[in-house]
């Protein structure tokens, strides 16, 4: 008995393992890219976080009036010609959440002498029902040492 195509099986079956082999590579891949988005976009809210607090630190005479709530929307809110170190630190901060952060929103409360700020944002670029992600990051401004 001869045997006829034996070799054409096997090339097909060759690829057919190289394809699967491929996308899998391919998913894993596009697994890696989605979760070091996620963790960039983190680290930025961490990043935005601890500069507004190390600014409120600085400025801790006017701290009662850095409350501040931060919508969704990019909005330079800059002044031009600072009225004050609290106007730029708050216009630095409003223009940071709003506008690094996909679908950025934040809110800083003072109790005290606690300043906390709470940052939240899209994830939904990342992975469509996603959600959104959220960072508190609290901190005791003046007071005694």
């Amino acid at each position: 008995m001869r045997q006829n195509g034996f070799s054409l099986l096997e090339v097909v079956i060759s690829l057919l393992l190289l394809a699967v082999g491929a996308l899998g590579a391919v998913m894993m891949q596009t697994s890696a890219l989605r979760l070091s988005t996620s963790a960039a976009d983190r680290t930025q809210a961490s990043f935005i976080a601890y500069d507004l607090l190390d600014r409120v630190r600085a400025n801790a005479v006017e701290l009662e009036h850095y409350a501040v709530s931060v919508g969704p929307g990019c909005r330079a809110d800059a002044p031009t010609t600072p009225a004050s170190i609290r106007a730029t630190d708050l216009a630095d901060f409003t223009h940071a959440v709003s506008c690094l952060l996909p679908g950025g929103q934040g809110a800083v409360t003072i109790a005290g002498q606690r300043a906390t700020v709470t940052l939240s944002w899209s994830e939904e670029r990342i992975l469509a029902d996603a959600g959104s992600a959220s960072l508190t990051v609290s901190a005791l401004i003046g007071g005694q040492p």
